[in-house]
């Protein structure tokens, strides 16, 4: 069975602060990177059309800092499944990944718009808000994520780091 689980990565640059949201499905513990990679390509290779495969590749790449490249899978997936909800989330850190905020924030607003207390795009779209210069907003995103999974480490982690950016 896969599920989605979300890691939040914090770095304080120079200057600004980048939360950046990876997902990805745990896999058993004695499967390797690689042999999940084989599995997905085996997948596509049987149904290109596979919207599981299409999405968890995408997501790796996200994962592995190759957000151009996953964009490409992801929007194949969303292009047969457009609501999508783990699609839309790799892509939006995909968008973020590549500094596209904005872009990001809109497909964040679609995966809200579907489910409003999805943490993922709510960490992610804080994150979009934060990216931009809307430091404010991105408060009031964690702060909402918050009150949905008051016990959610990461995301308190995110808040400490928040305020102590300002």
């Amino acid at each position: 069975m896969l599920r989605m689980d979300n890691i939040l990565i914090m770095s304080l640059p120079i200057i600004a602060l980048s939360l950046i949201s990876l997902l990805s499905y745990h896999a058993p513990a004695f499967a390797s990177e690689s042999a999940l990679a084989n599995w997905y390509d085996k997948a596509l290779s049987i149904n290109q059309n596979n919207v599981p495969a299409l999405v968890q590749k995408g997501t790796e790449l996200v994962n592995n800092g190759n957000g151009a490249q996953a964009i490409t899978w992801l929007d194949k997936a969303l292009s047969i499944d457009p609501t999508n909800l783990m699609a839309l989330v790799s892509k939006g850190a995909a968008l973020r990944e590549l500094g596209k905020y904005h872009e990001a924030i809109v497909v964040y607003d679609k995966v809200l718009t579907i489910d409003p207390t999805d943490v993922y795009a709510l960490g992610g779209k804080a994150d979009s808000l934060y990216g931009s210069g809307n430091y404010q907003q991105a408060v009031s995103l964690i702060d909402k994520a918050l009150e949905l999974d008051p016990n959610n480490g990461n995301i308190l982690q995110v808040k400490e780091t928040l305020q102590a950016v300002n």
